[in-house]
């Protein structure tokens, strides 16, 4: 696949209780319910109001126009509520990686496992229908709850990237980064 291809495709990945597609701008009203909390961490700090969720649904769409991000909305089945956002990103098909990363969960959602179902589908497709040899994530240093999320399903923690980004509280002292790579999840126990 290329860049090109992937940033046009209506992707569509789920299972029996989720489904994540491609966010759109008409998902502003649906996903406001549910948008507001400081349970949402770093989210939650930026986004308080209409217009802040609004300037963040135009940077996502447009860094997806920009081939940067491919925002994906989660939605439950049984009901079609709203749970939260993740992202594709920093993607390379020449070497044959990317992120997951920039999920919010939405706060009665959280400690569900919807985390872990949406990272296990994000990660077959990676694997099974891109054939990436690798899948990275990056955790900001203070977010403790994220890290052992994705150390539960088996990514290694590689190192910290010191003070790499500035967060909505001010800055960071660092970032972990962790990976999965392609033979590593072909083995885990699903």
């Amino acid at each position: 696949m290329n860049i090109e291809t992937f940033f046009s495709s209506e992707l569509i990945l789920e299972n029996e209780s989720i489904f994540m597609r491609p966010l759109t701008i008409h998902d502003i009203d649906t996903i406001e319910s549910i948008s507001y909390s400081t349970a949402l961490g770093e989210f939650g700090a930026r986004v308080k109001n209409r217009n802040d969720l609004t300037d963040y649904f135009n940077f996502c769409l447009h860094a997806k126009q920009e081939k940067e991000l491919y925002p994906l909305i989660i939605i439950r089945k049984e009901d079609s509520d709203p749970i939260g956002l993740t992202m594709f990103g920093n993607i390379s098909f020449q070497h044959k990686r990317l992120e997951i990363g920039w999920t919010w969960i939405g706060e009665k959602y959280q400690g569900t496992g919807i985390n872990a179902i949406c990272k296990r589908l994000l990660l077959d497709y990676s694997f099974d229908i891109l054939d990436l040899r690798r899948v990275e994530f990056k955790i900001d240093i203070n977010n403790l709850k994220s890290q052992r999320a994705i150390e539960k399903i088996g990514a290694v923690k590689e190192g910290l990237l010191r003070n790499y980004n500035i967060q909505s509280y001010g800055e960071s002292k660092g970032t972990y980064v962790y990976s999965i790579l392609q033979q590593e999840w072909r083995t885990m126990p699903k």
